[in-house]
């Protein structure tokens, strides 16, 4: 039976499942994977990810196909600055056909085939008319995603309050189930009020979720707060 192992891809920090092959690699290793007819980056994850699913579609086939390189490592190095390249011509097209989109930036993919810019927007847009228009500009795959508020973090990275580089773009595997009101009350921070609690992202911290197993294991040991010990 053919090895799969998770990967996460360097562009959206999506989960993928992927075939590979008789690649010997190791989790945090850098890899060139295939999907979607183009070749992309990512870094191995492992046997097993944090999340129950991935990002896949159904009977989307990924591939690794072997560890990153230096030269690699220079040509990605190229594909950032073209990508840089492509934000204002895709602005010059949001406008023209009169979308409300706010651009976030753009990856191009490591074999240059596919372009993909992401946005947020108030609702949903239709890109029908864009999507042409930019392939027809660009010469290449076009994909336009659409991203919330945590997503938005995850896609550019920002800095926590902690001084850290944001967990979701740093470690995170996967995605972290809804996080609550209540699991900030369990860590003894939901009486500091929401602003102590809120992320760059502006909804409540993820770590709140995978700290709190640690924080319920441990405060089953601890006095209670004003007992005499």
């Amino acid at each position: 039976m053919e090895k799969e192992i998770y990967i996460k891809a360097k562009s959206d920090n999506k989960i993928y499942k992927a075939k590979l092959g008789n690649l010997e690699v190791s989790p945090g290793d850098e890899i060139i994977f295939e999907i979607d007819q183009s070749q992309d980056t990512g870094f191995i994850i492992g046997n097993e990810c944090e999340t129950e699913s991935s990002d896949q579609e159904d009977g989307q086939t990924i591939n690794v196909i072997r560890k990153l390189t230096p030269k690699d490592k220079e040509k990605m190095a190229e594909r950032e600055l073209e990508a840089k390249e492509t934000v204002l011509v895709c602005q010059d097209k949001i406008k023209k056909h009169g979308l409300e989109m706010n651009l976030l930036g753009a990856d191009l993919s490591y074999d240059g085939k596919k372009l993909t810019f992401y946005f947020t927007s108030p609702g949903r847009v239709d890109f029908r008319s864009l999507v042409p228009d930019l392939a027809s500009t660009f010469k290449k795959l076009i994909r336009l995603q659409q991203i919330g508020a945590r997503d938005k973090a995850k896609c550019l990275g920002s800095v926590g309050r902690c001084g850290q580089k944001v967990c979701c773009r740093r470690f995170l595997k996967g995605d972290l189930e809804s996080v609550s009101l209540d699991m900030a009350y369990d860590q003894n921070l939901g009486q500091m009020g929401a602003n102590r609690v809120t992320g760059a992202c502006g909804k409540l911290m993820c770590c709140l979720k995978y700290e709190l197993e640690y924080y319920q294991k441990t405060k089953k040991s601890i006095p209670e707060i004003g007992s005499e010990i």
